[in-house]
């Protein structure tokens, strides 16, 4: 019998070797690929470019107006307009009006306590701009971000969303950058993303029935899901950066994601219908609580079988568990793998460990997500900090 036990024990080893020695091989393969395919010209600029009007909520973003407001002053685009809808019990909107005091292309009115997408609403009933472009309060843009973000919507293209880039870099901000590069350069996807800015046709807001005021959380993952069953053609567009806050330290990594989670899970149950009808696509929204709730399933039979001492297991669901485990943390390996070989290995493969780190915390929240998913709240105010970056 211990002879059977120690064979057991070598194979799982063994198939644990050759499961990272292939997830690790083909994920160099496929950034690699990806990387000898990348051909990116930037869009031809259209022959008139499109009057536009942002709308960027603000609550409790006392500390960035006046950033956000000297940079959007800079902004080269020829005919834009902003509304800034303000509010919060720390004085944003007194701060906006200051802010913005006798500038004719800033619209400053406040912000309603009933959450974002009430104040895109209240921001569109002034909006004129054949473009709605949504912006975070907290966003650092360039002078020529609009050019980028507005040239793509040509032809079938109908929406677009920008580069963002994290004002403090730290192993786990850069781990959400490898995140974006793996899903929008090397897979190709496109996902509406609030912290990068998102840019829409008038007629698609329109068609698409608004922003529903009853969403209070996970509103860019709703508008974004909304866009896709319309049938609309977004597009990613990495010459638009914007530099946001991001997580940058363990604490903020996990607050966030946990408070994500739920906005996450939340836009699933609110968007069931849609995610039934694809079974590939609800796979790919779910596999976070999937692979979370299949590994405190494997740790409660190993504990179960651990204390049955009538049973003999040679410490078998011991070696099982812990193969699990790190098979687990093993295919977030691949992420930093993969990255590296499409954009080079500095500082990606360097930041293998914190994919792996990240990964446990990821299945860590999305276990309390599922069941505390009604404890989001419709106002979240992450890390804020009033560093300006110099004008480029």
């Amino acid at each position: 019998m211990g002879i059977a036990f120690a064979g057991a024990h070598l194979a799982l080893f063994l198939l644990l070797c050759l499961s990272a020695t292939s997830t690790i091989t083909l994920a160099y393969r496929h950034g690699k690929q990806a990387r000898r395919s990348k051909r990116r010209l930037p869009p031809a600029p259209p022959e008139r470019w499109p009057t536009v009007t942002l709308i960027i909520p603000a609550w409790r973003e006392q500390g960035t107006i006046e950033i956000l407001m000297r940079q959007l002053r800079r902004l080269d685009y020829p005919a834009w307009d902003a509304v800034l809808v303000a509010g919060g019990p720390d004085g944003t909107h007194q701060a906006a009006l200051t802010a913005a005091a006798n500038d004719p292309q800033i619209h400053v009115i406040e912000q309603r306590p009933c959450g974002k997408n009430a104040a895109l609403n209240d921001g569109m009933r002034l909006a004129g701009g054949e473009i709605i472009v949504i912006l975070d309060a907290d966003a650092q843009i360039e002078p020529r971000w609009l050019r980028a973000m507005i040239a793509p919507i040509q032809g079938v293209v109908s929406a677009t969303t920008g580069n963002y880039l994290p004002l403090r870099r730290t192993p786990f901000s850069l781990h959400g950058q490898m995140e974006k590069i793996e899903t929008y350069e090397i897979r190709g996807l496109v996902y509406l993303q609030g912290s990068g800015g998102i840019a829409l046709r008038r007629e698609v807001i329109e068609a698409i029935g608004g922003f529903p005021e009853d969403v209070l959380v996970g509103v860019d993952w709703d508008l974004d899901a909304r866009v896709a069953m319309a049938g609309y053609t977004c597009a990613y567009c990495p010459d638009a950066i914007v530099y946001t806050e991001r997580p940058s330290t363990l604490h903020e990594w996990w607050t966030n994601e946990l408070r994500w989670r739920r906005a996450h899970l939340a836009s699933l149950i609110r968007m069931r219908s849609h995610f039934l009808s694809s079974p590939r696509e609800a796979l790919a929204a779910f596999y976070p609580y999937i692979v979370a709730w299949l590994s405190v399933g494997i740790t409660l039979v190993a504990l179960a079988l651990a204390f049955q001492p009538w049973i003999e297991t040679g410490g078998l669901e011991i070696t099982l568990w812990a193969t699990a485990l790190i098979w687990i943390g093993i295919s977030r390996v691949r992420l930093a793998v993969m990255v590296a070989a499409y954009a080079g290995p500095t500082p990606w493969r360097a930041l293998a460990w914190v994919s792996v780190m990240l990964w446990y915390v990821t299945l860590a929240a999305s276990c309390i997500a599922t069941l505390s998913v009604r404890a989001t709240t419709m106002h979240f105010k992450g890390p804020r900090h009033s560093i300006e970056r110099p004008p480029v």
